[in-house]
């Protein structure tokens, strides 16, 4: 099991989140916060968008990917674009095997 890690970062009017490691029921609620917090860290108000860097994620199981599914639907709600970059090895099958790939885009 690896430890999460997760840094936040602007860039233009996008917030970043990478994260690394396990994203599963260990760890769920840290990303779910940190999501909320980006969402609402934004300069002037909300996001124009938020990115989920998942490169570094080595598993995500269902809990991982109710968090990403969550993450799509609150920045919907603010008006922010959502998109994922960087999955890779299991987290990509994970989100093959369940169709969410075609959902995220």
């Amino acid at each position: 099991m690896a430890d999460l890690t997760i840094s936040t970062e602007h860039a233009g009017d996008e917030v970043v989140v990478a994260v690394g490691g396990d994203l599963d029921y260990d760890s769920h609620t840290r990303l779910e916060a940190a999501i909320d917090a980006a969402l609402h860290s934004a300069v002037g108000g909300s996001p124009g968008g938020l990115v989920l860097d998942l490169a570094a994620v080595t598993y995500c199981d269902s809990c991982g990917l109710r968090v990403l599914l969550g993450a799509h639907r609150r920045a919907t709600e603010v008006g922010a674009t959502f998109a994922l970059r960087g999955a890779h090895g299991q987290p990509a099958r994970a989100l093959r095997l369940t169709g969410l790939d075609q959902v995220f885009g």
